[in-house]
């Protein structure tokens, strides 16, 4: 049982990765035929479709690295909100304690009350 979850651990962890320069593709191709020369014809005879295929794989996944580019964008901008009204709260409950009268206590914390209903 152990061995089987190491398996798949291992799975897990495998990640395809393309390479980044044509010059790297390239050898890639070249170590393939050198250790699987019977492969050089079906290679020759698919390379169109392979690319194409290949550049079909890049396109959809830089969608979806857009999309979650654009999802990061939205959330950042959401906690940066956050931080604003954050600060606002604690000056405004700074204010409140290191106050002097009641008077200016009270309208320091009425002041914390509108910080949190505009946030709500």
């Amino acid at each position: 049982m152990a061995g089987e979850e190491e398996k798949k651990k291992k799975k897990r962890r495998m990640r395809m990765t393309l390479p980044k320069k044509e010059s790297d593709l390239e050898k890639v191709v070249e170590e393939v035929m050198e250790t699987h020369p019977e492969l050089e014809h079906e290679h020759h005879h698919h390379h169109h479709e392979d690319l194409d295929e290949l550049l079909h794989v890049i396109d959809t996944l830089m969608d979806i690295m857009n999309t979650r580019l654009r999802d990061l964008e939205e959330r950042c901008g959401s906690l940066a909100e956050d931080v604003k009204t954050l600060y606002k709260l604690m000056g405004a409950l700074f204010t409140a304690i290191y106050a002097k009268s009641e008077e200016e206590k009270m309208g320091a914390l009425k002041e914390a009350v509108k910080v949190l209903e505009k946030k709500g």
